[in-house]
């Protein structure tokens, strides 16, 4: 084909300093996953992703130009590439599943693994969650979503490249360009969609981009640095765009979209700053530790995350950061033995060397992980494999008590509320709950108590929605923009229909430590007082801060000590701090605040998670029924003074 020749793509030979701006992509992105600074340490996949799209189209532009291109030899070395160390990770993932996974979480686990086995990781994930959600630490294979972005393009482009270049010999480059233009503007569009966020971030129509980057970079190879300064110029902006990401970009970005580009144009100009002649920043990391650090990258990067992720779930408390760097030495030996004894055989052809052997095994592979997936699946992920003590602790994660539906604006605005006490009570209401989850979380006690002191009361309840005037809501669950309607309607409700006691409750340390804030809530409390209701705060109960159901089933498994599970006064103390001054001043108003923190403690002296064999959580931080039920000596008062 003539008209590819000119694509400089006659040779491509071996980079050094490809392989370490592969290095300057993988620890960023590890150091991300381990806490350890680096808050845009995400943007490594799109480094990633840029040398990918170029290495990949400069070997097939070469063998297209030489007439010697196949889609199955292409696809023999992407196995060879990619499936030995992937398949020693998730054969080591699910055996670590097997042995400390709960039902569930092995459930969800082998779900995964038929994912990633079917080259659908990414559709998976983007399914189950936001990749920056905290529970994202209990997914061992979460990372393997970039892997199925890759896969997918490595499936597509090469037919699409083919296809376009004969059928649009004079034009084949300007359609790759339209293809990533199409595909950042649908990133763009996407990212800053509340209901395509995930879509942009996880799927490749929204990705494709930054690989399409890497191969116009091999596409037009040779024309961006020909003379010394415009590529020592383009190295240092290069270098300058991925430090600047990696230090000053964070989870609540808007990502990838507009934001990812400074990573992927900081790797393309890096790779463009040493085609004609090896600029400083290229000899940089032409440095022989960077150089091996990239050359085991990929299986570096399959092996911290998983490692991270089985310690976490694990020991549950947030690791220290000592072991946390361990466990990073500890990926980085796993990958260097990976690399040494899987990878290079099977890239070497030392191992299966035919093409046949390396293709019956893929499909072997793939096949046994599937049909293992769905075993573990169709079991409820066997839990035959533990006590009936570690299940029904497990279990306690579960909570079905009628109070956790989110009330709606509509049903607020138009009077319509959860009724506490008895059934179908015909007395005025005397109670409100008014909060966000938290308030949720302590309903079943009020309504235990309505039901005892023949009281009706009723619960307004939002996730994430602050029980306070003026102030616009912004977590993605909450209500949003209409959060100030709602609680302007629940004051109102208050005063026309005399309600005398009125219950705040809300996770306070979720809401802004602005004056702003704490000057709506004392605005909220006045409005009600006003109405002449008494109004009770309720101070946020201790935070465990981990998986309280899942931390205790564990401790069973393992044969802990429960009553060294919660936190300490100290930290409590801490998380609290910034709202005890306008807790005070509600109180100094005629407000009476409550405190609950005195119910949790234990006999070790600190907030504990358990009481009586009862786990008090169902998750990091809302109470069970037998949690909400140690608050009973708090709101009985409120019940006996009439």
């Amino acid at each position: 084909m003539p008209s590819i020749e000119t694509a400089s793509t006659a040779s491509f030979k071996y980079r050094p300093d490809v392989d370490g701006l592969r290095a300057l992509a993988v620890l960023p992105v590890l150091l991300f996953h381990a806490h350890l600074g680096c808050t845009g340490g995400f943007v490594g996949v799109d480094v990633f992703f840029v040398i990918s799209g170029f290495v990949i189209s400069s070997l097939i532009l070469k063998e297209v130009a030489a007439g010697t291109f196949s889609m199955v030899s292409f696809w023999e070395r992407r196995i060879r590439r990619i499936m030995p160390a992937l398949s020693v990770v998730v054969a080591a993932v699910l055996t670590a599943g097997w042995l400390f996974d709960l039902p569930e979480d092995f459930q969800t686990l082998a779900k995964s693994v038929m994912a990633q086995a079917l080259m659908a990781a990414n559709f998976f994930f983007w399914k189950g969650g936001n990749y920056f959600d905290p529970g994202v630490e209990t997914k061992p294979l979460l990372h393997t979503w970039s892997l199925a972005v890759e896969e997918q393009f490595y499936l597509l482009f090469p037919l699409l490249l083919t296809l376009v270049i004969r059928a649009r010999p004079a034009m084949w480059r300007r359609w790759i360009l339209g293809g990533a233009v199409v595909s950042l503007i649908l990133s763009i569009v996407w990212s800053y969609s509340s209901h395509n966020q995930r879509v942009a971030f996880y799927l490749l129509p929204a990705r494709a981009w930054e690989l399409l980057i890497g191969a116009l970079l091999a596409i037009y190879s040779g024309r961006f640095s020909a003379s010394r300064p415009v590529g020592e110029t383009c190295g240092f902006a290069g270098l300058g765009l991925i430090a600047g990401s990696v230090l000053f970009y964070d989870e609540s970005m808007r990502f990838p979209g507009l934001a990812a580009l400074a990573p992927c144009l900081g790797a393309a100009m890096i790779i463009a700053s040493s085609e004609t002649r090896t600029s400083i920043v290229g000899r940089l990391l032409s440095f022989k530790p960077l150089v091996f650090i990239g050359l085991v990258s990929y299986p570096l990067y399959l092996w911290h995350w998983p490692l991270l992720v089985f310690a976490k779930y694990l020991f549950a408390y947030e690791l220290n950061a000592g072991i946390r760097i361990l466990l990073l030495l500890a990926s980085l030996l796993l990958a260097v033995l990976s690399w040494r004894f899987f990878e290079m055989p099977f890239r070497q052809r030392r191992w299966l060397g035919t093409r046949r052997q390396i293709f019956a095994f893929a499909a072997l592979v793939t096949v046994v992980f599937c049909v293992f997936s769905h075993l573990v699946d169709s079991s409820k992920g066997f839990p035959s494999r533990f006590s009936a003590r570690v299940l029904a602790y497990a279990a306690m994660g579960d909570q079905n008590d009628g109070f956790w539906d989110d009330i709606s604006a509509e049903r607020t605005l138009s009077g319509h509320f959860t009724d506490l006490g008895p059934a179908k009570s015909d007395k005025p209401v005397s109670l409100l709950v008014w909060g966000d989850s938290h308030a949720k979380a302590i309903a079943p006690v009020v309504d235990t108590l309505c039901k005892e002191f023949a009281e009706h009361g009723i619960l307004v309840a939002h996730a994430a929605t602050a029980p306070v005037l003026n102030y616009v809501s912004t977590h993605r669950v909450s209500l949003l923009g209409k959060s100030p309607a709602v609680a302007a309607s629940v004051v109102a409700l208050v005063a026309k229909q005399q309600i005398k006691k009125v219950i705040i409750v809300a996770r306070w340390d979720l809401y802004p430590d602005s004056a702003e804030f704490k000057d709506d809530l004392i605005q909220t409390v006045r409005a009600l007082m006003n109405s002449g209701a008494h109004v009770y705060v309720l101070k946020t109960v201790p935070i465990p801060g981990f998986d309280a159901p899942r931390l205790a089933a564990i401790t069973a498994l393992r044969g802990g000590d429960f009553e060294t599970l919660g936190i300490t006064k100290d930290q409590h103390q801490q998380s609290r701090a910034p709202l005890e001054q306008t807790f005070g001043q509600l109180a100094q108003m005629g407000a009476t605040v409550l405190d609950p923190a005195e119910y949790f403690l234990n006999s070790r002296g600190i907030y504990g998670a358990m009481r009586n064999d009862d786990v008090l959580y169902f998750d990091t931080d809302h109470l069970t029924v037998e949690g909400a039920a140690l608050l009973k000596p708090l709101f009985k008062p409120l019940f006996q003074a009439q």
